[in-house]
């Protein structure tokens, strides 16, 4: 028993020890020699059982459908996704707005407004701004959910023919599919925000879409245009199945949507192992 314990332990530190490298390949590795301990665990355990040690393994993947079922089915969100003015949150809260604020007017961006929206025991807020050289967007967002908060930052880029361009340092895929017209692009290394609006730029230039071609709007009535688009998105989820109308001005997700979910996660778990 005490040489299982010790084959486990040094296959679990050792893929600890890989995980503190720089190198994809390494840290990857690392991840690998996770899955690698628990299965031995599993298979130490059940007497030396290849089955058990394959569903301890395999446990890693189903664990987000505790999630999945616990919180995220039960979830009702409005149809119609409606922003309105806020206060921006305290110092507490929200303790790097006045800083991102800070380095998005640096990059010459104007602020046009703080709005949110709350769904169901969650909060969204959302900082404003718009550079009219180039007709970019930027968004500093943050999301709270069970007491914990998510920051990130993004920029869009819109065109008359209906395309948005969009860069965003959020680390996870989305929840819902993109709206027609929508190309999201993750730049999760940005660590800054000229470090996104830079990447943001080039990717617009080198899809031979410059700033004549983009969209030219009041930032005055930003906030209904996102509003507007949110809303757009959900109704193009409920037509592909991913959410269901609840009958009563809400949605939830359906049974393919929670499937959908789960196979982000499992995209998310590969690119960031």
């Amino acid at each position: 028993m005490m040489q299982s314990t010790f084959i486990v332990a040094a296959v679990w530190l050792a893929g600890l020890g890989l995980r503190t490298f720089s190198s994809v390949l390494l840290r990857k590795t690392g991840a690998l020699l996770y899955l690698a301990a628990t299965y031995l665990a599993g298979y130490y355990v059940a007497g030396r059982s290849h089955g058990a040690g394959m569903a301890a393994a395999g446990a890693w993947f189903l664990l987000p459908w505790v999630e999945i079922l616990l919180h995220v089915r039960p979830l009702r969100l409005p149809a119609e996704q409606v922003l309105d003015r806020r206060h921006p949150p305290s110092r507490d809260d929200f303790p790097q707005l006045e800083t991102l604020t800070g380095e998005a007017e640096e990059m010459e961006f104007e602020r046009c407004g703080d709005v949110g929206r709350e769904n169901d025991g969650g909060k969204q807020f959302i900082r404003l701004f718009w550079r009219q050289r180039d007709r970019m967007q930027l968004a500093v967002c943050c999301h709270e959910q069970r007491g914990m908060a998510l920051v990130h930052v993004s920029c869009t880029t819109r065109f008359s023919d209906g395309r948005q361009m969009i860069s965003s340092d959020f680390p996870f895929s989305s929840a819902m599919k993109p709206a027609p017209g929508a190309e999201i692009r993750q730049v999760a290394e940005a660590e800054t925000i000229e470090a996104l609006v830079r990447a943001h730029e080039e990717w617009v230039a080198g899809e031979g879409a410059g700033a004549t071609g983009a969209e030219e709007l009041d930032p005055e009535m930003l906030m209904e245009r996102v509003s507007g688009e949110l809303s757009v998105q959900v109704q193009h989820n409920v037509a592909a199945g991913i959410l269901l109308s609840t009958g009563d001005g809400r949605v939830r997700y359906s049974w393919r949507g929670c499937l959908y979910l789960w196979v982000q996660y499992l995209k998310d778990l590969v690119r960031m192992a």
